[in-house]
């Protein structure tokens, strides 16, 4: 009798369990915005060659991240408020030199250490581990490849695929495009991965005034369709984890400290400060942060 007793308890247990999974995936799902999210996905191993392997790309090779930033104005954001060199990064972006440190935040740090060779083999969302956080910093290699309209409907679509210059391996690779909903655009990026997609909707705000112009933040963080999702062959999913990008301009007081560059430069030190942007990349889980990547951005010919 006792047996059965904690049988029909763990019985009990389990189908309680399951019945608060189904309800979390049932609300997840129900928070879906109407947007369109891209239907590219991978089989196992993401890597740098994957456009090519998918044969999604047209032959083109876009300057940047997006056309033309004025497509984002509205109301309360005027492109022509953003700093120059800020606005020349995210129209030009292929242009600019990237090298990052990472930190893992705690408690998330034993999970991120789990997760890292997972996406090292995967070639995709591939930052280094909390261990290898005192070998930066790293050094981004990018390259923008145009995607066909057929095989991604999205307004724009174009894959960056960012490699690591010390190893060659995949570091991120994403599908960027955008879509206007309740006359805002935003941007609207997807990282294939095995059998999905991990969806981000962006807005777009000023932030960090100066004399000069303003940064430039993109966060999932506010009302509408921004956050991100899951996309699945069951369905999209709204996960429980928002990001912000920041991009601060020269000389901005406030800008946290950009990493070394791994060598010298080969132009003089004054000449290059002066075109060094500062990007931050955080992210939080159920409202907790447990990363941050900054960035040094430099024009190409400012970093060897």
């Amino acid at each position: 009798m006792r047996d059965r007793s904690w049988l029909g308890v763990l019985t009990s247990f389990v189908l309680l369990a399951l019945a608060v999974a189904l309800r979390s995936v049932l609300r997840a799902r129900a928070r879906v915005p109407d947007a369109p999210f891209s239907p590219l996905t991978a089989r196992w191993r993401v890597g740098p060659d994957w456009p090519e392997r998918r044969g999604v790309t047209t032959g083109d090779r876009p300057a940047g991240e997006m056309d033309d930033l004025a497509a984002y104005a509205r109301d309360d954001f005027d492109p022509d408020d953003v700093h120059p060199a800020v606005r020349r990064f995210y129209e030009r972006t292929g242009d600019y030199a990237m090298v990052f440190d990472v930190h893992w935040h705690r408690p998330f740090r034993l999970g991120a250490a789990l997760a890292a060779p997972v996406t090292s083999l995967l070639e995709q969302l591939n930052l280094p581990g909390p261990r290898s956080e005192d070998d930066g910093p790293w050094t981004l290699e990018s390259e923008f490849l145009d995607v066909d309209s057929a095989a991604d409907p999205r307004e724009g679509a174009r894959a960056w695929v960012r490699t690591a210059a010390e190893t060659g391996a995949a570091v991120f690779v994403a599908v960027y495009g955008s879509h206007v909903s309740d006359d805002e655009r935003y941007v609207n990026i997807a990282a294939p991965l095995p059998h999905s997609n991990l969806s981000t909707v962006l807005h777009l705000s000023h932030f960090d005034g100066t004399a000069e112009g303003t940064g430039l933040e993109l966060t999932t963080a506010a009302a509408g369709d921004p956050g991100l999702y899951l996309v699945t062959p069951l369905g999209t999913f709204e996960l429980p984890v928002d990001q912000t990008f920041r991009v601060w301009p020269p000389d901005a007081p406030n800008a946290p400290d950009a990493p070394d560059t791994p060598d010298a430069r080969t132009d003089s030190d004054e000449e290059s400060e002066e075109d060094t942007l500062v990007a931050t990349h955080e992210m939080w889980l159920s409202g907790r942060q447990f990363l941050t990547v900054t960035y040094r951005v430099q024009t190409s010919n400012s970093t060897s």
